[in-house]
């Protein structure tokens, strides 16, 4: 578990997945994202929760919960080992505009290098300005451009991607 000022980043339960399911069946926020399909149900939710039980060596996904005294899901972060080390994140559109994105994406990545990884990569959707700010902000830097599938368009989309090493977290981002 990872707790900010107004956060609490923790590990999905199973009371989550009505608070998932409703979040993510909303194409403005799959839209932004590779592997999340829209329509979503509830058996994604399902086959989302039962993946993140397991146990994969370099990633660590977790719910992004408000300190406000609900506990209910408001999103999604992950740093996931794939080719390299990707942080990705998402949050349920009521909670847009209120800076829990780079409150969430700033605690994960300072947990990402002080857990080892020396290198984090991350990406966002031409158009997603919200997350291309965040990800900026943090000291990402711009390493090129890809096309990848997304599940809820079904077509690939450009993406923009990005990097951040340890070494420039250490000495500009960690606080």
């Amino acid at each position: 578990m990872i707790e900010t000022q107004r956060l609490t980043l923790r590990p999905l339960r199973a009371d989550d997945l009505d608070a998932l399911t409703s979040a993510l069946n909303n194409f403005n926020v799959s839209r932004n994202t590779a592997r999340i399909p829209f329509p979503y149900h509830r058996n994604d939710a399902e086959a989302f929760f039962t993946m993140t039980e397991k146990e994969c060596p370099g990633t660590l996904q977790l719910a992004i919960t408000r300190k406000d005294g609900n506990d209910r899901l408001c999103g999604g972060i992950s740093y996931e080992m794939e080719d390299s080390v990707e942080l990705g994140y998402w949050l349920a559109e009521p909670e847009w505009g209120k800076g829990y994105g780079g409150e969430a994406a700033r605690a994960m990545t300072d947990h990402a290098f002080r857990s080892g990884h020396d290198d984090l990569f991350a990406g966002y959707a031409i158009g997603n300005d919200a997350s291309r700010r965040i990800l900026e902000g943090l000291g990402f830097k711009v390493v090129g451009e890809r096309m990848t599938f997304s599940k809820s368009r079904g077509l690939d989309v450009p993406v923009v991607r990005m990097k951040l090493s340890r070494a420039d977290w250490m000495r500009t981002g960690a606080k």
